[in-house]
């Protein structure tokens, strides 16, 4: 059995099989091939596994050519898939991934879930059943992330928690097409509390139109490389040197892309320097309308949820921007999962109702 989150840019997969030691062995044995089936994040529940994987839209025929498909394939013609009539998803299903579903898998999407419900259930399956998969990122200081001209150090440190005890309240913020913040008070209770337009796709959008990036994964760990000094205008360069009065450095950003303006030869500048320009934007744009809502509601626990890019030195900016809006005061949580909770929830019904 299928279940599929349908976002703009990547097709989000949980196949359900029933456990056997035979697929369990080959499993184990194709760990180190499989090159979209996450295998160390597969979740065994109910004599079920849950096999996980995504795929980029721009790189179907990729899959169609993979072992991790030879495999699928296979296993649809076996008896170890759980055999229903129906393919439930969630998202946006338009004619032309339904079509997409249709060719990869022979499975037709027919029953929408309530992607936020479903994300919710599966943020608590994971605190209560998942052993360190919440995290945290080492703090940093602002400057060596979102000044001008400063690099993005490699992020290679989780520190994981655990909220067993401790998960509710917290804020939801989902980042799909735009991000929306939910107050969560149990898994039955949660809230719209707000958001803005420019989410993911916002971001992935703006690198494809203006860097011509193809591999969404590929454009952000290019955009941890570049230099944005000659496309962001500093606080230095707008005040002459630090504004001590609020606090602002003078190599913090003081307009993004306010310096774009200014450049005499376009050979100079780098794709992955605009490319590292657009990806602080958009974490900062993140944080402040997350920090926003924490002020409001007065919780310090932010789960994200939705990021398509799957790369710490992104959480890392996420994470710096918010301890720079909310003087350190919100924790900000993060996990293995991240990318799947919404069809983790929705594979632990499917499995429960079966």
């Amino acid at each position: 059995m299928f279940l599929f989150n349908i976002t703009p840019i990547y097709l989000k997969c949980a196949f359900l099989l029933i456990k056997s030691d035979d697929l369990l062995k080959q499993l184990e044995e194709y760990e180190t091939k499989f090159k979209y089936i996450e295998y160390k994040k597969n979740i065994i529940y109910k004599n079920t596994i849950i096999l996980l994987f995504k795929i980029s839209y721009s790189k179907v025929d990729d899959f169609k050519s993979s072992l991790d498909y030879a495999f699928i394939k296979e296993k649809l013609k076996s008896d170890n898939s759980l055999k229903v009539q129906k393919c439930s998803y969630c998202g946006s299903l338009t004619p032309k991934k339904e079509e997409l579903i249709y060719e990869l898998f022979k499975y037709k999407c027919t029953k929408p879930f309530n992607i936020n419900e479903f994300t919710i259930k599966g943020i608590d399956f994971l605190n209560n059943n998942i052993e360190n998969s919440f995290f945290n990122l080492p703090k940093k200081p602002v400057s060596s992330l979102i000044n001008v001209g400063q690099g993005i150090e490699n992020v290679t440190k989780k520190n994981y928690l655990n909220l067993k005890n401790n998960l509710y309240p917290y804020l939801l913020t989902v980042g799909e097409e735009g991000v929306t913040v939910y107050r969560v008070d149990s898994i039955n209770s949660f809230t719209k509390i707000g958001g803005n337009s420019f989410g993911p796709t916002t971001l992935w959008s703006l690198l494809t139109i203006s860097c011509g990036y193809e591999d969404p994964d590929f454009a952000i760990s290019e955009a941890a490389k570049g230099n944005n000094r000659l496309i962001d205008l500093s606080v230095g360069d707008i005040y002459g040197g630090s504004y001590d009065n609020i606090s602002l450095s003078s190599d913090l950003i003081g307009s993004s892309f306010g310096n774009f303006k200014n450049v005499d030869d376009m050979n100079k500048i780098e794709k992955k320097d605009i490319a590292k320009s657009l990806a602080i934007l958009y974490g900062a744009t993140y944080s402040h309308v997350t920090a926003m809502a924490s002020s409001k509601e007065k919780i310090n626990k932010i789960i994200f949820s939705g990021n398509p890019f799957d790369l710490l030195e992104l959480f890392q900016i996420i994470q710096t921007s918010i301890d720079r809006y909310s003087n350190n005061y919100i924790g900000t949580v993060f996990n293995d999962y991240l990318d799947y909770y919404e069809i983790i929830g929705m594979s632990i019904e499917m499995i429960n109702s079966n």
